[in-house]
């Protein structure tokens, strides 16, 4: 039998041997790492050398073959981009937008002449004004929307000059009046360019 001594020396010998052991392969590893290369997701694809030219007359004619359709549609193309309409070099004319804005003048009304029976010389008189100028006036009624022309200075038969003044203006029989506290002859509406016109053909 042993003794007690030698053999826990050599148990803890044993130890230490084990412990040395695990500590050289861990440091090992640790100053010699393994590296692996990194796999890339995406394989890449591999470099294609372009197609050698043809050697034999069938790979030629093959060839051919291929590159007829591919013409054919690049001609077919262009057909029809030359069948398609161009516009013509002779354009449609613009309106005239200055002339269509302008609007046509307003022409004058001309001065009405006696109407073409033969009128029975006047018997009235129509004098004139110190300034030479005929008696014609025009008024304003019921605040203005009753429009008024009136011939002063008459002397005769106003019954006359108001029935000749009511035909020649194509007016009612109610729109020709006599005023005879005054002596003035009243016509509905404003005229008194035309019944200056009448007078002066009559002779005043």
């Amino acid at each position: 039998m042993l003794p007690a001594l030698p053999l826990l020396d050599c148990i803890k010998t044993m130890r230490r041997e084990y412990v040395f052991a695990i500590l050289v392969t861990a440091t090992g590893r640790l100053t010699n790492p393994i590296i692996e290369p990194v796999k890339s997701a995406k394989p890449t694809a591999p470099w294609q050398a372009p197609p050698a030219p043809p050697t034999t007359p069938q790979e030629a004619s093959r060839a051919a073959d291929l590159a007829a359709p591919a013409s054919s549609q690049i001609n077919t193309l262009n057909t029809k981009a030359d069948d398609m309409p161009k516009p013509s070099a002779t354009s449609t004319p613009k309106p005239n937008t200055e002339a269509s804005l302008k609007k046509p003048k307003a022409s004058t009304p001309q001065n009405p002449t006696l109407m073409s029976i033969d009128l029975p010389p006047p018997r009235y008189h129509v004098g004139r004004t110190k300034n030479k100028n005929l008696p014609i006036y025009t008024d304003y009624k019921r605040g203005g929307n009753l429009h008024l022309t009136t011939v002063r200075r008459i002397t005769g038969d106003l019954s006359q000059l108001r029935d000749e003044l009511r035909v020649y203006l194509n007016k009612k029989e109610e729109d020709a009046k006599v005023n005879t506290l005054t002596q003035h002859v009243i016509v509905k509406g404003h005229h008194p360019d035309m019944v200056k016109n009448f007078l002066e053909q009559r002779g005043f």
